[in-house]
Formats: C-alpha cells, sequence, structure tokens
C-alpha cells in the first residue's frame, strides 16, 4: 500500500538557475542594443591661425555661396582661370559653416580636376 504521509519536495535549484541566465542574457542584450554610429559634425576650438603665405591661393566661399578670390567675387569660369594661372601654389578653401553645400561641392570638384585633389579646407567666416 501507498504511504501518503511523506511530504513531495520539488527541488528549485534548476529553475533558479535558469531565471539568472535569463537575466544575465537580457542585460547583456540591452547593453549591446545601443546605436553603433553617433555622429555629431565637430567645430574646431583649437585650429590653427594659418598666416596666408605668398605660395597660396585663397579661395572664400562666403555664406550666400557666392565665391570670392582677393575680395573679388568669380565665376566659374574665372575661377578655373585662378587655378591655372599658379598651378604650384596651395589651394586653401575657406568656407563658411553657413555656405550652401552645393557651391562647396562645385569647388571641390574644380579642384579636384585643376589640382589632383592636392587643397587645404578651412573653415573661417572672416574671410
Amino acid at each position: 500500500m501507498l504511504d501518503f504521509d511523506e511530504e513531495a519536495n520539488i527541488d528549485l535549484t534548476p529553475l533558479i538557475d535558469v531565471i539568472f541566465m535569463l537575466l544575465i542574457f537580457f542585460i547583456m542584450t540591452t547593453t549591446f542594443s545601443k546605436p553603433v554610429l553617433d555622429i555629431v559634425l565637430p567645430s574646431s576650438e583649437q585650429a590653427e591661425d594659418n598666416k596666408k603665405s605668398s605660395d597660396e591661393l585663397i579661395i572664400s566661399i562666403k555664406e550666400n555661396g557666392k565665391i570670392y578670390y582677393q575680395e573679388k567675387e568669380l565665376t566659374k569660369e574665372e575661377l578655373i582661370v585662378v587655378l591655372d594661372s599658379d598651378t604650384t601654389a596651395l589651394l586653401n578653401l575657406y568656407v563658411d559653416e553657413k555656405a550652401p553645400f552645393q557651391s562647396f561641392v562645385k569647388i571641390v570638384d574644380i579642384a579636384k580636376d585643376k589640382r589632383g585633389g592636392y587643397f587645404v579646407i578651412s573653415t573661417d567666416s572672416s574671410k
């Protein structure tokens, strides 16, 4: 005959182990699910002050998108002539931070063609 006086025991150790493993899994997955790339475009606070050297062509792009060389506004054709006039001088592009990107791309395309991609890009709104 069966004796019903004995109490049934349930071992909870494996259940606790599974709960801890699930807890660790969810904690680890939430820490790795943060965005990988958070891109913030920088602005320079420690920029070096470049003095204009005699062998440097400074082309400026103002806030309105117009192109200037030595305080004179240039067209695309005039810019090509300026770049062809002194091929040994370093091309330095001063771009206002509020200048339209289209103007910047137009000058970079010309500079890439005329200078083989060798030029300096600076950001300074006072030039």
